[in-house]
């Protein structure tokens, strides 16, 4: 790219200066000179793109302000739990001023015959090692927050359809992202698969790319328990129609034309425990989960047209031991029992489980693990006018419910959200954007078992 634009660049100046050259009695010699000119500067060119590829900065910057009429959470609502009422975080609202969303990434392109070649890095600062929290030290939490990762990967793609990643990435679970609740508030809300993970994955696209596509997808991912000598497996196959697209767009991201798609996928899970009380490992169990993903172009839309377009997606997830992709889950089971000390597992949980879990995917029953068993689904539809209107109206519904989390010893068992907004992009960079929210969790022991968290959010984006 550098040097087609510097390329570019030499031969418009020397169009600029033809007048100039014409009304010289040496023309030759000018022309020679400039043919001289152009020919130095394509060999410096040349040198300059053979040391590597150029390395693109982008990002956003998000100014947030969100009004709850409960104290249940910051920016993020992720799967947490709305707060009962009778407690302060459960009985008073409040307002928040956030910049921790904004994002930077650098992005480096390679290629060589066969093979495209792409490094990404990608932060924000909604990093969770600041060593405040709210209600803890307010001002520093918002003011001074800490720089977190997002994404880093190595990917590597082929001219036949082969596509190699290593590093943290999307979790093929789910197909993030294409099917995610597009909500101003940060994501994830409740009831959608939103995980960021390391992994090792491959992928093999086949068909037209006008037309069907078939994508066949295996991941290797970091384990959810720390001691865990397997990693999570994960298994997919999408249906892509490459002929029928909608506009769609999330609330930080441009609006892009996106394919029909259907897309399955399965998640497994490996967890190790010591059922003696002692130091070996010597009981496991795999947990399983499967999702179903759906985006349809109702009313399809058209490269370069400035036309309206109407997509509905929705996802349903069923299956055991998939709370992390449910951003942590947050429902009953084991809440971190085993621990970290001086850096070495520490296998004298209570009730002889050692297990090194922090997401509450599992719980102990008769001296075992038994993991919690989900069932969620979703659906959302988003109207995007004309692009030279720039109006996006998005509305959705999302849940949650943990099947066996009042037997593992839980307190609530079911989460759940809707929400509606609207976008209006004010050029290619500038974005403004208004949501109404609602937030409930169903409480088993509790007198008022079903609050609700109701929030108006204002942001703007400008991306870079």
């Amino acid at each position: 790219m550098k040097k087609l634009w510097l390329l570019f660049l030499a031969l418009a100046l020397a169009v600029l200066n033809m007048p100039a050259l014409a009304q010289e009695t040496t023309s030759a010699d000018s022309m020679e000179d400039m043919n001289a000119a152009i020919g130095n500067l394509t060999s410096k060119v040349n040198a300059l793109a053979a040391k590597g590829p150029a390395v693109e900065f982008h990002g956003f910057v998000q100014s947030d302000i969100i009004n709850d009429s409960t104290e249940s959470f910051n920016e993020t609502v992720g799967d947490g739990k709305v707060q009962v009422g009778g407690v302060p975080a459960g009985s008073n609202g409040w307002t928040q001023f956030s910049l921790r969303n904004s994002r930077i990434d650098l992005l480096a392109k390679d290629s060589t015959a066969d093979w495209n070649f792409k490094g990404y890095i990608e932060t924000d600062f909604l990093g969770s090692s600041n060593g405040v929290t709210v209600g803890g030290n307010e001002y520093k939490f918002y003011t001074q927050p800490t720089l977190r990762l997002r994404h880093a990967y190595v990917e590597g793609d082929t001219n036949d359809g082969w596509q190699i990643l290593a590093g943290q990435y999307w979790t093929l679970f789910g197909w993030n992202m294409d099917y995610v609740l597009n909500t101003v508030a940060e994501a994830p809300v409740m009831g959608t698969l939103y995980e960021r993970i390391p992994q090792l994955r491959f992928q093999k696209t086949l068909g037209d790319a006008n037309g069907a596509q078939v994508q066949i997808a295996a991941s290797a991912e970091k384990p959810d328990q720390d001691i865990s000598q397997m990693p999570t497996l994960d298994l997919g196959i999408r249906f892509l129609m490459n002929d029928i697209k909608g506009r769609f767009c999330s609330a930080t991201g441009a609006g892009k034309l996106m394919p029909l798609s259907i897309g399955l996928s399965e998640r497994n899970a490996d967890y190790y425990w010591n059922a003696n009380g002692g130091s070996t490992l010597n009981q496991n169990i795999w947990a399983s989960a499967v999702a179903a993903d759906v985006l349809l172009p109702v009313m399809p839309a058209s490269e370069g047209k400035d036309d309206p377009s109407i997509v509905i997606s929705g996802e349903y997830t069923y299956g055991a031991g998939d709370t992390l992709p449910f951003n942590g889950g947050g429902f009953g089971g084991v809440a971190a029992i085993g621990s970290y000390g001086n850096g070495a597992p520490n296998y004298g949980a209570s009730g002889g489980v050692g297990t090194e879990l922090d997401g509450g995917e599992a719980g102990v029953v008769n001296g075992g693990l038994t993991p919690i068993l989900l069932e969620s689904y979703n659906g959302q539809i988003q109207i995007f006018l004309p692009p030279s209107i720039g109006t996006i109206v998005t509305a959705g519904y999302g849940e949650v419910f943990a099947i066996n989390d009042v037997t593992l010893g839980g307190t609530y068992d079911d989460d759940s959200n809707i929400f509606v907004n609207a976008m209006q992009d004010l050029n290619k960079e500038v974005r403004v954007g208004l949501e109404y929210s609602q937030y409930w969790t169903h409480y088993t022991t509790a007198t008022n078992n079903n609050p609700t968290d109701q929030r108006l959010q204002l942001s703007t984006w400008y991306r870079f």
